[in-house]
């Protein structure tokens, strides 16, 4: 549990909860399709175009929430040694500079990721008419900007403790 957890109350772990649900049915979803296709495609010679695009999107999206359930969590690997060497006030630096050029990161990603999205806004699946492409063009924003307020949301937290 993240320091902004613990502040923030009943909410933000359940809200934490449902996005690892949604980004774990989501991986799912994508290994049975993928499951799926592999059996029609071998056993039966009948392949199904649309599932090979729609798995490809189910898995980036359940990519960008696990990765938001992570930076809550405070789950993404590091490496720390030089970090531990520094003392307190060495890894209070280094903490604040992580998160600054990660908000950095996130942000100007996002801001490209939809512009990237509304490019695709009225574009079609190529195997699936109707289904707008959209949908999927948003996962890397829609994380990456949820990323960026659980930073925000920790540093504020860390701001209003005094460190």
């Amino acid at each position: 549990m993240t320091h902004h957890e613990e502040e923030s109350g009943a909410s933000a772990p359940r809200a934490a909860r449902l996005v690892a649900r949604v980004a774990s049915l989501f991986l799912a979803c994508a290994v049975v399709l993928m499951a799926a296709q592999v059996f029609l495609r071998f056993g039966f010679n009948r392949p199904q175009a649309w599932a090979e695009e729609v798995d490809r999107y189910l898995f980036i999206w359940s990519v960008y929430l696990g990765a938001l359930v992570a930076l809550q969590r405070g789950s993404h690997i590091r490496v720390t040694f030089v970090i531990d060497a520094m003392g307190s006030a060495g890894a209070t630096l280094s903490k604040w500079l992580t998160r600054i050029c990660a908000l950095g990161a996130f942000a100007f990603t996002a801001w490209h990721g939809y512009g990237l999205a509304l490019v695709n806004l009225e574009s079609e699946f190529y195997t699936i008419p109707g289904m707008p492409q959209i949908l999927f063009y948003l996962a890397a924003p829609v994380g990456l900007t949820l990323m960026c307020l659980v930073l925000i949301a920790d540093s504020v937290a860390d701001l209003m403790d005094g460190g």
